[in-house]
């Protein structure tokens, strides 16, 4: 016979048809789909098999799920627990009422287990701005701009811009195969070198890649980065800047050289669309007098949401980084050799270029960001869109804990449960009540503790003092701790303090006074100071200008 599963609701039915309603525990049963024997237990004040386990478990049920609660607000917040901080939370609960015993081993992995909310994953770290700022308020303002005033621009005439970056030579940690030897270390050789190269690339709505722009790190273009090899991208366009990131120049040469020859449209009366970042080259009063000039709008991205609604973030630079990265492993493998970082570069990123510009990945990104068809409900179900701060604050509000109007002693929500024990089911269920109250006062304690605790540690780091220049003894190269530590403590004034001079023991003892060479100024005069000494003991007399 199969059993069938039954909730706590269809046996408190159960129970009011028995008592309330005529029906014999038979019938009840079976109408409820309820063992009788449970009905007629739980009708002689006998506790629920969940409450029997309950008994047994290091944290009440009530707890449990106020701690459910936080770890989902935690993650919502961007500050996903791991199991040992989990595990630290509910030490701190036992520790509130009383209980020192040791949390089993795999307590909190079980705990995940039972409760279907929870589940362990990769956190992934990003910056908090940009966890911060891609919400949905923001997405709704970019799509109200993007539909009411742009949406009428062809999509052949719709670009979306933005700059990348890899550090030129760095490839993938990957698995090999090799010795059986746990010891023996399988190391890929390789250049790694940490030079910057940047990139500018733009795609249209209707998938069409536009040439790059590469900004090479340096003063100048060398002859010998570019080999007769690269005669195929030799449309390319590069230049150079200090650090290897765009400014406002290279902005500007882009926009002219790049941009608008290769987006022409068909008919010189069509408008065309940038979609870019706010990066403050993108702002300059040149930019925008070009694009007005030549009939090109610009829709700014909001803030720090570029990775959730820009085309390029989503698809098309992530395949061309891991391209590259395999390609210059790929290359590292056939020679020892160091060749030079640019060639290096073009040579990998022509074939990373490759494999992520082709037209159904580009048009994945507009699709998937909901930039093309235009759909802001693409954004909004975005995986890394988070919740406003409003609503997220009312979804997780903690409910308040029951008013407890009690004198009694116990001080602990087990010591609670423990009175409640071999008494009435009236009884036991106000003492449940106040076990509750009591449970949820002493999580509110807990997570309180944990962030006082977190916040004394920040304000320890802030009061270490401010940043102070470290003084290093100029006959030593490298600086000691003990150093660091003294040139934090308060210095003379460098213009009040007295520099004692080493004068040789040789010098004569006497300087003469008021003598001048004959090529010097009628308001020149040599003065004595008070004599210092030489380590001997010798007085010297130090000459001075006035």
């Amino acid at each position: 016979m199969v059993r069938r599963n039954y909730t706590e609701d269809d046996v408190a039915e159960a129970i009011l048809d028995t008592t309330g309603r005529g029906l014999s525990q038979n019938e009840a049963a079976q109408k409820r789909g309820v063992p009788q024997s449970t009905l007629s237990g739980r009708l002689s004040g006998q506790a629920s098999r969940n409450e029997r386990i309950q008994a047994h478990q290091r944290i009440p049920k009530s707890q449990g799920e106020m701690l459910i609660r936080w770890v989902l607000r935690q993650e919502s917040l961007g500050y996903a627990l791991s199991h040992s901080q989990v595990r630290a939370c509910v030490e701190a609960i036992l520790q509130q009422q009383g209980d020192n015993k040791p949390l089993g081993k795999y307590w909190t992995t079980r705990f995940v287990k039972r409760h279907l909310e929870l589940s362990t994953k990769l956190g992934k770290r990003q910056e908090a701005a940009r966890f911060d700022g891609f919400t949905p308020k923001a997405v709704n303002w970019y799509f109200d701009i993007r539909e009411n005033e742009y949406g009428w621009i062809k999509p052949e005439n719709t670009v979306n811009v933005d700059e990348g970056g890899i550090m030129v030579g760095f490839g993938l940690d990957s698995l090999v195969i090799g010795s059986s030897d746990p010891k023996k270390k399988a190391m890929l050789k390789g250049v790694q070198s940490r030079t910057w190269t940047s990139f500018i690339e733009a795609v249209t709505a209707t998938g069409r890649a536009l040439k790059p722009g590469i900004i090479f790190k340096g003063k100048e273009l060398q002859k010998q980065w570019f080999l007769n090899e690269f005669e195929l991208i030799a449309d390319w366009h590069y230049i150079t800047s200090p650090n290897g990131w765009t400014d406002n120049h290279i902005a500007l040469e882009w926009l002219k050289d790049v941009y608008l020859p290769q987006t022409e449209p068909r008919d010189a009366s069509d408008a065309r669309l940038i979609i870019l970042d706010g990066h403050g080259s993108h702002a300059q009063d040149e930019w925008m007098a070009t694009c007005f000039l030549n009939n090109v709008y610009c829709c700014y991205l909001p803030a720090h949401c570029s990775h959730g609604l820009q085309p390029l973030d989503n698809g098309i630079f992530n395949v061309i980084k891991g391209a590259y990265r395999k390609e210059l492993q790929k290359l590292a493998s056939l020679t020892d050799s160091a060749p030079d970082d640019k060639v290096h570069f073009i040579r990998a990123y022509a074939k990373a270029r490759e494999a992520g510009m082709r037209k159904d990945i580009i048009l994945s990104g507009w699709r998937f960001t909901g930039n093309w068809p235009i759909n802001r409900y693409k954004a909004l179900a975005h995986p890394e869109i988070q919740p406003d701060k409003e609503k997220l604050l009312e979804e997780f509000k903690t409910p308040s804990p029951p008013q407890l109007h009690s004198d009694d002693t116990p001080k602990t929500s087990r010591q609670v449960r423990d009175l409640a024990k071999h008494r009435s089911r009236p009884t036991r269920r106000k003492y449940s009540k106040m076990a509750k109250g009591l449970e949820a006062l002493e999580m509110k304690v807990a997570v309180q503790n944990a962030r006082i605790t977190g916040l004394e540690e920040q304000m320890a780091q802030v009061q270490r003092g401010k940043k102070t220049k470290a003084v290093p003894n100029p006959n030593r190269r490298f600086m000691a701790l003990a150093e660091t530590l003294t040139a934090g403590e308060a210095l003379p004034d460098s213009k009040k303090a007295e520099i004692e001079v080493d004068v040789d023991e040789k010098v004569e003892s006497v300087i003469e006074v008021g003598v001048r060479s004959e090529d010097e100024s009628d308001d020149f005069r040599v003065v004595t100071k008070h004599c210092q000494r030489t380590r001997s003991g010798r007085e010297v007399k130090k000459p001075r200008r006035e």
